[in-house]
């Protein structure tokens, strides 16, 4: 059912039907509108009365939420950094998307400036940059006529030396990086909330629950909560 508010000189002003059914649900008890478990708690629904809510828990060192390319940067540096060192780091990343860069679509222009810095070999490596930027254009346009600007050096229209690309190839080329570097990736899990200690510092995340219904309720065949 839509509801329409009206705005009429400034007072809000409900039609007659939404006045009726205002008054109406007022008169009976009206079902909840929404079964999220921080509204109504699994334990107090009775359709979760016999399913099984253990959790299972996994420990890392560190645990990255989002495979987009600051994660994945973030994730081989620190696998970098403890090679470096000689120690082991477990590190994990999760990731909603169902494959790693599935929900970046946009293309892109890249200065590989930063990617010379994480992996200097790059191009060995069979990075998904190959079209490098050869001219760029500026123009003021007109009813009738097209007015060129000049780009000058350091102007963020300048993109000599950078390149296009798809951002999406890119970070599911880093994610193989990361993977060959020994990072977890879980594409798929969706983190649903920060764990904190008493003290108020980070314990770690919970990932969202799968295996329930779109009413709430929890389907035949259950699976795990994260």
């Amino acid at each position: 059912m839509h509801i329409f508010v009206h705005n009429f000189h400034g007072a809000l002003k409900l039609s007659w039907c939404v006045r009726r059914f205002a008054s109406s649900a007022a008169e009976q008890k009206c079902p909840k509108i929404t079964t999220h478990y921080t509204i109504v708690p699994r334990e107090e629904d009775p359709r979760w009365k016999d399913v099984d809510m253990e959790r299972f828990e996994d420990v890392a060192d560190v645990v990255i939420v989002g495979g987009g390319p600051a994660g994945m940067a973030a994730a081989i540096r620190l696998k970098q950094l403890a090679e470096k060192d000689g120690k082991e780091l477990k590190v994990c990343l999760v990731e909603k998307a169902a494959e790693v860069g599935g929900h970046i679509l946009s293309g892109a222009v890249i200065d590989p400036i930063a990617l010379n810095e994480l992996l200097p070999d790059w191009k060995d490596l069979g990075a998904p940059l190959n079209t490098p930027v050869h001219e760029d254009k500026f123009a003021y346009l007109t009813k009738s006529k097209r007015i060129g600007i000049p780009i000058l050096p350091g102007m963020p229209m300048n993109n000599h030396g950078n390149y296009v690309v798809r951002l999406g190839h890119v970070v599911k080329w880093l994610g193989e990086q990361a993977e060959a570097m020994g990072v977890e990736i879980y594409p798929g899990i969706p983190a649903s909330e920060v764990l904190y200690h008493g003290d108020g510092s980070v314990k770690g995340i919970a990932t969202g629950d799968v295996g329930i219904a779109k009413d709430g309720s929890p389907k035949k065949r259950t699976k795990e909560p994260g």
